[in-house]
């Protein structure tokens, strides 16, 4: 590809793959815009809050049905039939065997026939049949008594038709859309709530990534931190991009977000504490995901520690790739789906402020120079604010207390850490300030860069002794000082603080979540009955990997893997999908959910080589994943096995209710939260 300057003399070749990289993702030529209208008591913040609070009155109002108005269930006599039918299930079997006829599920065991079993209520429930009564009524009375069910013609055909549709199951099917559309915005308000729980010192746990471990346990709190992978990716990717982070530390910081991504739909299986048997199938289903990513990461951390093959495979694939250029006519705006339309109401509620939270991460807290200077002048500057170690090289260690390796580059000071002022002692040595350092003020003083002729005025040489001069000539200074809530109506209405914002965040989105599934759950039973199961049974029962392929799809039209993964845990609560089924959905939204970090290096301005290094690192380690985990039937039920033993201890007699709560604060809060500690103190 070759584009040519508008004279046509003179023509710059141009490495296109991020252009076709952002065009094969769906980049558009325009922005999506929101307009979210005048503000007031008709906004988006009003405006969730008021879908958010009719679903917890409807999902209030269905357990005060359930438990007081509605027929009791008589749980022993329940339970009883069930063993009643997994007794006769298996005296089938034994009178098929007896006949020579021995049938393949002879092998199932008393909970597998129960699962089994459940599914069939599904696929054949008893209320699925219309009466010819029914119709017939139904059509005399649509057709003003001019036709009945024995008649024929397309009319009649139309009407028989509409008479065996449940217009109380598409009602239901709408209300479910508006339940996952309020559930998509509850876990974005959800993870504002831990985002502003969390803190400025959340920010600096990125800090403390100096070894595989370490980079692994910080992805993985980062993760439930925010309650996304994407968005942990994304912050990731935008450290690398700022050379505060290598790309190897990045891989294994990967590998803990994908861990922790799982942890929302194991908080889902927990909402099945009252069906022992929902709740063995739930957590099963959930924890499908753990175990794919825990086995995963105890496959490939040790190899890629030892050599690391995912850094070097991807070197090879990005290392020609230039940045996203604006002024080259390239339109850099990351692709996004359902978040343009979600996102402006859970700002409503409370807005987070993303750059307090970059600026503590990126350690700019003493000030960042906003001002581009060009490399001859940075070789100067440098040799002014910097010693001159023994080889002769620039020591910018004494920049700043703060200061880190990834300040400089080529033996010259980054642009942005520019100290604001520098001052020289009675004996001309040379400190750096980043605010004024003299109490009556620094306004006109001696500038050493002109930012007029973009020159250096002042050299090393020629400094005064006991003399102040200003080096940046524009320097941010306050930068992590500022609110991490900035908008919503949190702030402007409520007036609420920082910690109380992200407290009632938090509990607010955690009891809407759970009012969501519920209420998805309460009437995904009532629609998913007789020829629907039957359809989504043959659809998802057709081929494991077009299964993949669904999942992979759904996650990225919702871009997160713990929507995809959160919404389908009920449903295998409840028998309609097996294990089996969930794996590869499961698989396929890991797959969907680094789309997110690859259309985000697409648009990268700085690094672009390295942050898609580490999109495609996401890539590859969820693909290599699978190819290990999945094809092979004895590799595929190690996870399976290790999920089923998960899902049978939440059915323990003495610790099974106890045990989803252990299990899920263990591995995603203490031991990563212990290993955290150690770092920052190794680090300290």
């Amino acid at each position: 590809f070759i584009r040519a300057s508008e004279k046509g003399a003179h023509v710059t070749p141009r490495v296109p793959a991020m252009a076709n990289m952002r065009s094969l993702l769906g980049g558009s030529d325009e922005a999506l815009v929101h307009d979210p209208g005048a503000e007031g008591p008709e906004g988006e913040g009003e405006a969730a809050m008021t879908m958010m609070v009719l679903v917890y009155a409807v999902a209030l109002g269905l357990i005060i049905y359930e438990k007081f108005v509605k027929k009791k269930t008589d749980h022993d006599a329940l339970k009883a039939d069930e063993l009643a039918d997994v007794a006769n299930f298996k005296a089938k079997l034994a009178a098929n065997k007896a006949e020579g006829a021995e049938h393949a599920d002879s092998a199932l065991t008393d909970i597998e026939i129960r699962d089994k079993l459940k599914q069939a209520q599904w696929t054949e429930p008893n209320a699925d049949v219309v009466t010819p009564e029914f119709r017939s009524k139904f059509i005399r009375t649509a057709s003003f008594g001019a036709l009945d069910t024995m008649d024929k013609g397309p009319v009649r055909d139309a009407l028989y038709w509409l008479s065996g549709v449940s217009w109380m199951k598409i009602a239901l099917f709408w209300w479910v859309i508006y339940c996952i559309w309020v559930f998509l915005l509850v876990l974005s308000v959800m993870g504002t709530g831990f985002k502003i729980l969390g803190g400025k010192d959340s920010a600096k746990m990125f800090d403390v990534v100096d070894n595989p471990i370490s980079g692994v346990m910080i992805g993985i709190l980062a993760t439930v931190l925010v309650q996304s992978s994407s968005t942990t990716t994304s912050i990731i990717i935008s450290l690398v991009g700022a050379n505060e982070l290598s790309v190897n530390s990045a891989v294994f910081m990967v590998m803990g977000a994908n861990i922790g991504t799982s942890v929302t739909n194991t908080i889902v299986a927990m909402g099945h504490f009252n069906n022992p048997d929902d709740l063995r199938r739930g957590f099963a289903a959930a924890t499908v995901h753990d175990c794919f990513n825990l086995l995963s990461v105890a496959v490939f951390l040790p190899l890629n520690w030892i050599y690391p093959f995912l850094e070097k495979m991807t070197y090879e694939m990005t290392k020609d790739m230039n940045g996203c250029d604006e002024d080259a006519g390239d339109k850099c705006q990351k692709t996004e789906f359902l978040k343009p339309y979600v996102s402006p109401y859970s700002k409503g509620i409370a807005n987070y402020n993303k750059d307090v939270s970059k600026y503590v991460s990126q350690n700019y807290c003493m000030g960042l120079c906003d001002y581009s200077m060009d490399s001859d002048a940075l070789t100067e500057v440098s040799k002014i604010v910097c010693a001159q170690n023994a080889a002769g090289d620039n020591d910018c260690s004494g920049v700043h207390s703060k200061y880190s390796g990834t300040w400089v580059s080529g033996g010259k000071i980054a642009k942005k850490r520019v100290p604001a002022f520098v001052s020289t002692d009675a004996s001309g040595v040379v400190s750096s300030h980043y605010s004024c350092p003299v109490a009556a003020g620094c306004d006109g003083l001696t500038s050493i860069y002109n930012k007029t002729s973009s020159t250096v005025v002042l050299t090393d040489g020629n400094l005064a002794a006991s003399t102040t001069y200003a080096v940046c000539p524009k320097m941010k200074n306050g930068l992590c000082d500022k609110r991490l809530l900035k908008g919503g109506i949190a702030l402007t209405e409520w007036k609420m603080t920082d910690a109380g914002a992200g407290t009632f965040l938090t509990i607010w989105s955690l009891g809407g979540l759970c009012a969501c599934l519920f209420c998805i759950v309460y009437a995904l039973q009532i629609i998913i009955k007789g020829g629907a199961a039957r359809v989504l049974k043959k659809v998802i029962g057709f081929n494991p990997y077009l299964n993949m392929l669904v999942g992979m799809g759904i996650t990225i039209m919702v871009q997160s893997s713990s929507i995809t993964t959160a919404t389908l845990t009920p449903i295998a609560a409840v028998g309609l999908i097996t294990l089996e089924e969930m794996f590869p959905l499961t698989l396929g939204a890991n797959i969907g959910t680094t789309l997110t970090g690859i259309m985000g290096a697409t648009v990268a301005t700085s690094n672009p080589g390295e942050a898609m290094q580490v999109a495609l690192c996401h890539l590859f380690f969820n693909l290599f994943g699978i190819l290990l985990w999945y094809p092979v039937p004895a590799m595929r039920n190690v996870p399976l096995n290790a999920c089923r033993f998960l899902g049978r201890m939440t059915a323990h007699p003495k610790y099974g209710q106890a045990f989803p709560l252990v299990y899920t604060a263990t591995v995603f809060l203490i031991i990563p939260g212990i290993c955290y500690g150690i770092a920052a103190a190794a680090t300290a």
